[in-house]
């Protein structure tokens, strides 16, 4: 049963390093938390509850040393962002009266994408769907932050 105990201990282990390391979507570490809760589980159940209790500040310190050698290695610094962006908000205020007002797509838009009027790039939603690039558009409407245009037809 030790043997056991200490193979779902590493196994546990190995998955919750490889979640820290891997970019996805937590298999890994979902698979790794709850093989090394069982194997907590299996060595209280077997050899009483101090055990278990040993084996969680184990589980702690391997936890903090695993951190701390991923901070000094430079690792940890690829998985966390610590530039800080200060960008101003989006000023709706410049959308205001630009129903009706036409101008060209600059991209396809499908059903997002640019159009330019009066010498501005806006970003432009379609009303219907598929309008191809450099095709004469016109301002529907204007609901917050997004613009519908429509396809006008020569």
């Amino acid at each position: 049963m030790l043997f056991w105990i200490v193979v779902t201990g590493i196994i546990g282990l190995i998955l919750l390093a490889a979640e820290a390391l891997i970019p996805g979507f937590g298999i890994f570490g979902i698979a790794g938390g709850v093989i090394t809760i069982g194997s907590m589980v299996m060595a209280g159940m077997k050899y009483g509850f101090e055990v278990f209790l040993i084996m969680v500040v184990a589980f702690l310190i391997l936890s903090v040393a695993f951190v701390r050698i991923l901070k000094t290695k430079k690792v940890y610094d690829k998985f966390v962002l610590k530039e800080v962006l200060n960008t101003k908000d989006f000023d709706e205020s410049v959308l205001q009266g630009m129903e009706g007002k036409k101008g060209i797509t600059v991209t396809t838009i499908q059903p997002y994408g640019k159009i330019e009027i009066e010498g501005k790039q806006i970003d432009v939603r379609s009303e219907g769907g598929y309008i191809e690039k450099n095709k004469s558009v016109e301002i529907v409407d204007v609901k917050g932050k997004t613009v519908i245009v429509k396809e006008i037809a020569l």
